[in-house]
């Protein structure tokens, strides 16, 4: 199960076949430099647009890898959040199978993360009918119950 993930998430990587936006970027200047030492050099505009062209495609190339790159990067996940979220909307009991549908945490992970939050006393577990259910201590106060 772990090779096929480890192949799948190789595979992604492997998808993506972008350019150097660096390098997009400094050809773009480089056209734009050039382009504008020759309109100077000869005084007339026509003569540097053939640097022109070449130029706003660089730099649109570099501007395309650059979004590329920022929509690509992996948002800061907390996994126990979203665990602990998962248990709350699931009316307050969850099972690591149910952990795995409700979040990105597969049946593993999810199954190791509430077994950890509950040696640390953070969730209570209980067995029911031979199924291991997660929750979240209650939050009644003795003193208000009277």
């Amino acid at each position: 199960m772990a090779s096929i993930e480890r192949k799948r998430s190789e595979g992604e990587g492997r998808e993506r076949r972008g350019g150097n936006p660096y390098l997009y970027l400094t050809m773009g200047i480089g056209f734009v430099l050039a382009a504008v030492m020759i309109i100077f050099t000869t005084g007339a505009a026509v003569s540097g647009i053939g640097f022109v062209i070449p130029a706003a495609i660089f730099l649109g190339l570099s501007l395309n890898e650059f979004q590329k790159q920022r929509s690509t990067l992996p948002r800061p996940a907390n996994k126990e959040r979203e665990l602990l979220s998962a248990i709350r909307d699931n009316g307050g009991t969850i099972t690591p199978a149910e952990a795995a549908m409700e979040t990105t945490l597969t049946v593993r992970e999810a199954d190791a993360m509430l077994t950890e939050l509950a040696s640390g006393g953070h969730v209570m577990v209980e067995r029911r009918n031979s199924a291991l259910f997660y929750s979240l201590p209650s939050r009644e106060d003795p003193a208000l119950e009277g």
